[in-house]
């Protein structure tokens, strides 16, 4: 019997597969999402091997179709928290960056978080104390070149965040927005490789904060969450 389960997208890597493992660490069942299955199957053994339980469900986060089919295959159980970290980045001059790279970074980034609550509000709705964690940017508090389309797209979400919150708070469902500053994770490296390693926030610390807020009591939140680096303050 599963006592508890969050769904965590992007969750083959990055702050996804930390999140997930640091869930299950804690005895929640995670349902691993991502559009790669080898890295979900991956991190669904290296939960079983530290004695937790996964589930795995490769598909596109940008997939309405997929989405309602993998609700309707989670039937009545109650989801005690929706976790979104997949990401889509893009580092490029506003005058070389494409509409194809507009919609996609937004399709991801914003579209997918209004799909997973369309999608899976029912199921959170039937949890105690349930979750919908949102993970933000630091861009969207401080202006940097180079990152329009993805600053858009994940200030987008700050507002969709925040007017969620609203929304849902008579449903004792909390809502928030946990933004790190610059992560050591994939994304990062293949959008930046040549980034300073010294001023990445490691993704446990960001699992750890998430791990926090998904267990606050029945009724209590928070507002947005930013964690930095104190190297580039």
């Amino acid at each position: 019997m599963i006592d508890r389960i969050a769904l965590v997208t992007g969750a083959g890597q990055g702050i996804g597969r930390a999140i997930a493992l640091r869930l299950a660490a804690g005895g929640i069942t995670p349902i691993l999402v991502g559009r790669t299955a080898a890295k979900l199957e991956a991190v669904a053994a290296e939960i079983t091997a530290a004695g937790g339980q996964a589930q795995v469900a490769a598909l596109d986060v940008t997939d309405s179709t997929a989405l309602r089919a993998l609700a309707d295959h989670i039937g009545d159980q109650p989801l005690d928290a929706l976790i979104h970290c997949a990401g889509e980045a893009l580092v490029r001059p506003l005058t070389e960056s494409t509409e194809a790279d507009w919609d996609r970074v937004h399709a991801v980034n914003l579209k997918a978080p209004f799909l997973l609550v369309k999608a899976f509000l029912p199921h959170l709705k039937r949890s105690t104390n349930a979750s919908v964690l949102h993970i933000g940017s630091i861009t969207v508090y401080v202006g940097a070149p180079g990152v329009a389309a993805y600053t858009a797209s994940k200030t987008g979400l700050l507002g969709f965040t925040r007017s969620l919150a609203a929304e849902l708070k008579p449903d004792g469902i909390r809502v928030v927005l946990l933004s790190p500053g610059p992560a050591d994770t994939p994304m990062r490296w293949a959008a930046t490789p040549d980034y300073d390693r010294a001023l990445l926030i490691q993704p446990d610390v960001v699992a750890e904060t998430a791990w926090h807020l998904i267990n606050l009591p029945r009724g209590v939140t928070t507002g947005d969450v930013l964690i930095e680096s104190l190297a580039m303050l």
